[in-house]
């Protein structure tokens, strides 16, 4: 795991040397122990270190053919490099260290970009071919490891995260055109962000550069739609499942460095703490966050759960300044506006776990493919769905529960299509119409895209249509946190849940096998659930929160931002410059409940600009 950076000028001037080491070093936390600068005329590699397979000195990147045509930079793992071996050696290929690295160098300079199916892990990487100028960067299937690339007139730059660019010299400024969707939705999709002139690489792709730094290919070397409709039927689901996983779990194990599991006390990391247990692992140690006193409190079933497993349980609560602190430097490590505003949590977390090790295996992607978000029960049967559409037609005064209330705003626009669309979301039309927002573009085109997608290869099942739009989606934006929070403290975070043969199996699955009854998960449910302890397993669903609606009002640093975030110069920009953010501050205060989601959006999203900005 590792962070990487690169230019190739296209005027032909020799890459700087020097531009190129303060790219990469502003990647120092992604990998901190070992940097490579590599300058091959007009072109410009850097890589960060973080050592977990081969610690030796011999494989610090950037790698290169004996022969000095072909050069790597690589960030991520490819948990099945061992398999490679026999083939390679074969091919009269040696080897020089016992890192993926070296593997990954050689498939590409015998197979090409045709490798990639084969490829078991999560990666981004760009290799150069010397001979033939050419530049190719690649992203793992799911855009587990990030690539941010930048291109104008005089210069191609890429970079793991879009601080390394703005190094090279692009401006950091607001691009206007996405506030709407990152108001709406709390973040931009598919190849835009935030930032002007910053994009994102879509996953599952490929580029091609070739001499003259001119785009050839922009390229999907990995569909999961037609991934699935191509994959063999699976006879026993649940057998298959429960071997997938764990195989998928044993995979995750490979390492030269100390392996811990972030454990939540919910299903899917107890899932993965049994499994390595299971397996066989030894030194197995637990990563949790502690509310004592909070409703949101599972720490006491994830320390029973590890006692259980004879795993190491270490225990933190992260509150108060220490998680302002927290917060600031997440919003630093992560460049664009947080989504999910536990990051600072999570960061605090991988800190502490940082002192003992240097990979986390992580739950995550679970609800995403599986289907165990409470949310996604609205779309689980089409009876529920067609009976919860009249609570449009109850006046709001009559509806007391909190969480019908906001079904009925959710519902409240007559589209099944755009009740998908928004199903991850904390703000909906009723909210727009409150703060007189009513000709925001809340209909992105990657978005409607990846509906229309979802659609095509599930057209009898709008559960199936959500998963697929979570996967391609907001998975997306789940990855992102785990990638910042975790390298923003030098710690490699694998997901067992998102290995392409688990995710790819259980799309080609029929209908039957996803139920939103209970936790859902059915096929998790119904095989390494049911080895689990009861108080695990029977145990309500509880998602990671933070109870920011008081500490608004609670902690000093906040509370002086939250009185005086109505002169963020940010509330100067498009859709901002229309709200009343002093009346708005005001009315919370009176009720802390009342608007407290697009009090909230505010309140982060001007606390990012003054992060970002003004440190």
């Amino acid at each position: 795991m590792c962070g990487i950076a690169g230019f190739w000028n296209k005027s032909g001037q020799p890459a700087s040397y020097q531009k190129l080491k303060e790219m990469t070093d502003e990647l120092y936390h992604r990998g901190p122990d070992a940097a490579g600068y590599e300058v091959l005329d007009d072109v410009g590699l850097g890589h960060r270190r973080l050592s977990i397979l081969d610690l030796s000195e011999h494989a610090n990147q950037p790698f290169q053919s004996s022969c000095g045509r072909f050069h790597l930079i690589f960030n991520g793992e490819i948990f099945n490099f061992k398999e490679f071996y026999p083939e390679l050696k074969h091919k009269g290929y040696t080897f020089n260290t016992t890192s993926d690295t070296e593997v990954l160098l050689y498939l590409l300079m015998e197979y090409g970009l045709e490798v990639l199916p084969r490829l078991n892990g999560f990666f981004a990487f760009a290799f150069w071919d010397q001979s033939q100028r050419k530049l190719v960067l690649v992203q793992d299937r799911f855009g587990v490891k990030p690539i941010f690339w930048t291109e104008n007139e005089d210069y191609l730059a890429f970079a793991s995260e879009p601080k390394a660019l703005f190094k090279h010299g692009l401006q950091k400024e607001i691009a206007e055109e996405y506030l709407d969707e990152q108001f709406f939705y709390r973040h931009v999709s598919g190849e835009n962000t935030i930032f002007k002139g910053v994009r994102r690489f879509l996953p599952g792709h490929y580029q091609v550069w070739k001499n003259g730094v001119d785009l050839q290919s922009y390229t999907a070397w990995f569909n999961l739609g037609e991934a699935a409709l191509a994959h063999p039927k699976i006879q026993n689901p649940l057998e298959w499942y429960k071997e997938t996983f764990l195989d998928s779990v044993k995979l995750r194990m490979i390492s030269d460095v100390p392996v811990g599991t972030m454990l939540s006390g919910g299903l899917d990391s107890s899932s993965i703490l049994y499994a390595q247990s299971k397996l066989g692992f030894s030194n197995l140690s637990s990563w949790n966050l502690r509310f004592k006193g909070f409703e949101k409190d599972e720490s006491d079933l994830a320390e029973s759960l590890s006692k259980e497993l004879n795993a190491a349980y270490h225990g933190f609560d992260i509150l108060g300044s220490n998680l302002v602190n927290l917060l600031n430097e997440s919003i630093l490590v992560n460049d664009e506006p947080l989504m999910h505003y536990t990051d600072g949590l999570l960061l605090g977390l991988s800190k502490e776990a940082k002192k003992n090790v240097t990979v986390l295996l992580t739950g995550e992607g679970a609800d995403e493919v599986l289907g165990g978000y409470v949310r996604q029960k609205v779309m689980g049967k089409n009876f529920m769905y067609q009976l919860l559409n009249f609570l449009k037609y109850v006046p709001e005064n009559w509806v007391k529960n909190s969480r019908l209330k906001k079904l009925a705003h959710y519902l409240e626009f007559r589209n099944p299509d755009f009740h998908i669309l928004t199903n991850s979301n904390e703000l909906f039309l009723h909210d727009l119409k409150r703060l007189g927002l009513n000709s925001l573009n809340i209909l992105p085109q990657y978005r409607i895209q990846k509906l229309e997608e979802a659609k095509k290869y599930f057209p009898k099942s709008k559960l199936r249509q959500l998963l697929y739009l979570d996967q391609q989606i907001h998975l997306g934006t789940l990855n992102d946190k785990n990638d910042r929070t975790t390298m923003g403290a030098s710690i490699e975070c694998r997901e067992p849940f998102l290995d392409y043969r688990l995710v790819t199996g259980v799309n080609s699955l029929p209908d039957d096998c996803f139920s939103t009854s209970g936790k859902g998960k059915w096929l998790s449910m119904n095989t390494i659930g049911k080895e689990l302890p009861d108080y695990i397993r029977n145990h309500e669903k509880i998602g990671l929160a933070i109870p920011w609606n008081k500490y608004f009002l609670e902690i000093p640093e906040l509370r002086d931002h939250f009185e005086n975030m109505h002169k963020s110069p940010l509330f100067e920009i498009g859709l901002f410059n229309y709200l009343d953010i002093s009346k708005i501050v005001e009315d919370f205060k009176v009720n802390p409940v009342q608007n407290y989601s697009y009090v909230r959006s505010l309140f982060f999203n001007s606390y990012w600009y003054q992060v970002q900005f003004n440190s």
